[in-house]
């Protein structure tokens, strides 16, 4: 029976040395399982060992050794920025220091990042570090490198499918009640609208049609409010009927309203429908979800009660 490196053109190991066997062993099963491995000499700051880089970055372990080298002349809390520059995205950079910290203290540690080489996009990618210790001191780091892109695009895409309503395709009641307390939070400077919005008369158009026709009529304002709003608003299906939208970074009222303008009647598929709103806006309404929720419910409440079809809450009586 042929031997693996008899079966390959340039793998006859017959005039090769020990380490040069091994060396070529290593090559294989490296390639085999697609990940690199990397060893660094702690006491120089130095990498000393990149193996199939290639099939991570796409870059030649030689020259992302070459690459690192000088940062070996550094101080040592340069050199971890400088390597963390060089190899991580920015985002990361406190999870690769507490990698850092696990291993001075003698520690293995896993830990998953965005990661490049020379220059390279940047990848998802699981790292299984471990020290090498020589009295009680970590002398060398061993690490492993496995691109994990795959698996984070497919966690990724069913992140957000859980965070869909099925039906309409929107986000669903609790995913876009806590998008939006997030964007709230994260840009407290800027002016946001949020709108709550509901078919008229569903009940009536459900009893006269059918639940089928009524389904069809959710679908419409559904993708109406989809082509309405920009990607950075979120809009959600509350329940039933009822949508939720929050307008981000509104440039003020009269803009509001001449994109609201468009989902008054929304028709399509042999139906048409009319909608009622209630708008409340941020900060001037309320400096939180649950204050804007209120006065929106409120302004929907009086638009219904009134037929007047959009009603701000800064329009009514306290």
């Amino acid at each position: 029976m042929q031997s693996i490196f008899e079966s390959k053109p340039g793998l006859d190991e017959g005039n090769l040395s020990e380490s040069e066997k091994y060396q070529k062993r290593l090559e294989i099963a490296l390639k085999a399982a697609k990940i690199c491995v990397f060893e660094v000499d702690l006491r120089k700051q130095l990498y000393t060992f990149f193996a199939n880089s290639e099939d991570i970055f796409g870059v030649p372990g030689d020259r992302i050794l070459a690459d690192v080298a000088p940062f070996s002349k550094l101080p040592s809390e340069e050199y971890q920025k400088a390597a963390s520059r060089y190899f991580s995205h920015p985002d990361d950079f406190a999870v690769i220091d507490q990698a850092f910290q696990c291993i001075f203290r003698g520690e293995a540690t896993t830990y998953e990042a965005r990661m490049r080489a020379g220059g390279s996009d940047y990848i998802w990618c699981k790292l299984d570090v471990s020290p090498i210790m020589k009295e009680n001191v970590p002398v060398r780091m061993i690490g492993v490198i496995t691109n994990i892109e795959k698996q984070k695009a497919r966690a990724k895409k069913l992140e957000h499918a859980a965070k869909l309503d099925t039906f309409t395709g929107l986000f669903n009641k609790a995913a876009a009640i806590d998008m939006i307390k997030e964007a709230l939070r994260q840009n407290p400077q800027q002016k946001h609208a949020l709108v709550l919005l509901d078919i008229d008369n569903f009940k009536d158009f459900n009893d006269t049609y059918g639940h089928v026709a009524g389904d069809v009529v959710i679908k419409l304002v559904a993708d109406s409010l989809k082509q309405c709003f920009r990607n950075t608003d979120i809009a959600g299906r509350y329940g039933g009927d009822e949508f939720i939208v929050l307008m981000e970074d509104v440039r003020d009222i009269s803009w509001v309203g001449q994109r609201l303008q468009k989902l008054i009647r929304c028709e399509g598929d042999g139906f048409r429908c009319t909608t009622s709103m209630g708008v409340a806006v941020f900060p001037q309404d309320g400096s939180s979800y649950e204050q804007l929720f209120l006065k929106a419910d409120l302004a929907l409440y009086n638009s219904k009660v009134n037929r007047s079809t959009l009603t701000y809450s800064s329009n009514l009586k306290e």
